[in-house]
């Protein structure tokens, strides 16, 4: 039987495969140039979503193997706890409906069992930047990811949304889609290196 960790890494190995593949083909088959150049163009935003696939996958990983601990309300931390009661409740909707409110209170009272069981769900907003990243990190009592990344995911980011929503103003290369490669490699590697510290030290604990 796998561990949470060799689920995480094959995941990470499958993505690897996926972002290699993309960079070889433009290098492996005679494209014309314009052709070449319509497939570095579109890898960006594919490169974007195996990097927010691996994100949310990882941590629906983490939390399933959360859930095979047993965590008691006594003994999870104060920030996992907060975190599930979010996911279930919703914090953010103001719920000016009554039957709302009474939604909100049947959640609650749910929640307020001596087993918690985490709902494998990660709140990744829109885009998944350092900012987002390191706040789902922090939900689940692991480090801060380093502020090295923060340029080239906003980067990447710019990338992305531009091309995303069929604006020309952006020049993609060859170069580019390799930095982006590198750059989802290198934060997949450092963030399953944080979630395995974390379960070691048993931050998720008060």
């Amino acid at each position: 039987m796998k561990t949470f960790v060799q689920e995480i890494l094959a995941d990470i190995e499958w993505r690897t495969f996926e972002l290699a593949t993309l960079k070889s083909i433009p290098i492996r088959y005679s494209f014309s140039p314009d052709h070449k150049e319509l497939h570095i163009k579109y890898s960006i935003p594919a490169i974007y979503s195996i990097w927010e696939g691996f994100v949310k996958s990882c941590f629906i990983i983490y939390s399933n193997h959360l859930n095979t601990l047993s965590l008691s309300r006594a003994e999870i931390s104060y920030a996992l706890l907060t975190h599930q009661m979010d996911s279930e409740c919703d914090f953010n909707n103001p719920r000016v409906n009554f039957e709302k409110k009474i939604k909100l209170v049947q959640s609650l009272d749910s929640l307020f069992q001596d087993k918690i069981i985490i709902t494998p769900t990660v709140p990744t907003e829109s885009n998944v930047n350092l900012k987002v990243l390191n706040q789902v990190l922090e939900r689940f009592c692991i480090p801060k990811i380093d502020d090295k990344y923060n340029n080239g995911l906003n980067k990447l980011l710019l990338f992305r949304n531009k091309i995303a929503h069929g604006e020309n103003s952006i020049i993609v290369n060859m170069n580019h889609l390799t930095e982006f490669v590198s750059l989802v490699e290198n934060l997949m590697l450092d963030i399953v290196i944080g979630v395995e510290d974390s379960e070691k030290n048993e931050t998720f604990k008060k």
